[in-house]
């Protein structure tokens, strides 16, 4: 992999330049403002045959960090081509800021700086939009929610606004009634709004179990979209760790497109591989935070952050 940097006065000339220079499979690992007003650009390129000019305006960076075991690893979990693309060549630019050769601690690192983190209990946007595909475990993640909000001493409400899977209403009443928690239906978004608000009144947290829904069918998404837009808050997407990594990152920017900012794993006890978590999250540019490990509601969800992500990717 050869990774080079780019400086000019115009984004756009830049990005002429990235692919003139290493061709439409080039990656861009980063973008930044340099101080005299010009534009910086970082870019990947997985083939050793182009050959680079040394000084100027494009630096390139040390190879000498050898990334074997990481490449090893992003294969075995069958990680998506950009999304591993990225990944090296930020690992390249750790190891040569920092000069470590610690895979743990320059994986960490990157993931650290590639996805900003999220608390699901955040009482300050007190609206969770739990969404996601059919059978995703979008309602398992949103009763262990509630069950940690309990754990908390925190106030929650359930809406259930999943009108088309039949008994998720009496499914959900049957968890609301269990943790003692306020629960509300609106199976349209102008109802929606206004079980939401209602609900907001008397409770710190508010949590919405959407329909589950095809992320490639066009109507689907625009539905989400409604329904996200009337509740407010912070959109959630749950997705099952094992969907693989080209579907999940496709799905992933298209949820990312109808506003959904989080990503939640599922079913992660279940997998064995976490290509496709990893590259839903960076294709959808989505925070982590909390992800679901069992089946049993009361265990609550698991902190998925930098450490347990880079852990779980070289175990």
């Amino acid at each position: 992999m050869r990774i080079k940097k780019f400086v000019d006065e115009d984004m756009f000339r830049l990005m002429r330049r990235v692919k003139d220079e290493l061709g439409s499979e080039a990656v861009i690992v980063s973008t930044s403002q340099l101080a005299d007003g010009r534009s910086e650009l970082v870019a990947a390129v997985e083939t050793d045959d182009i050959g680079f000019a040394a000084g100027g305006e494009a630096e390139i960076y040390s190879a000498a960090y050898n990334d074997s075991f990481i490449r090893e690893r992003l294969d075995y979990h069958e990680t998506g081509a950009a999304a591993k693309a990225r990944l090296l060549a930020l690992c390249r630019q750790e190891a040569a800021a920092v000069g470590s050769r610690d895979d743990l601690k320059i994986l960490t690192s990157v993931f650290n700086r590639l996805f900003a983190y999220f608390d699901i209990l955040n009482t300050k946007n007190p609206v969770k939009v739990f969404a996601g595909a059919q059978g995703s475990g979008k309602t398992t993640a949103l009763v262990k929610t509630a069950s940690m909000a309990k754990m908390k001493g925190l106030s929650c409400a359930l809406v259930s606004a999943d009108g088309v899977r039949a008994g998720a209403d009496a499914q959900l009443r049957l968890f609301a009634g269990i943790l003692e928690a306020d629960l509300q239906s609106a199976a349209q978004p102008d109802k929606l709004a206004a079980a939401v608000d209602k609900a907001r009144r008397n409770n710190s947290l508010v949590l919405v179990d959407l329909p589950g829904l095809n992320p490639f069918a066009e109507n689907e998404r625009r539905r989400l979209a409604e329904f996200a837009a009337a509740a407010g808050g912070e959109t959630i997407m749950t997705m099952d760790a094992g969907y693989n990594a080209y579907d999940a990152g496709e799905a992933a920017r298209l949820f990312a497109e109808v506003g959904a900012s989080c990503l939640l794993p599922t079913k992660l006890d279940l997998c064995r591989r976490i290509g496709g978590v990893l590259t839903a999250a960076a294709e959808g540019g989505f925070r982590l935070g909390w992800a679901s490990v069992s089946a049993n509601m009361g265990n609550g969800l698991a902190k998925f952050d930098a450490p347990s992500l880079a852990g779980l990717l070289l175990a």
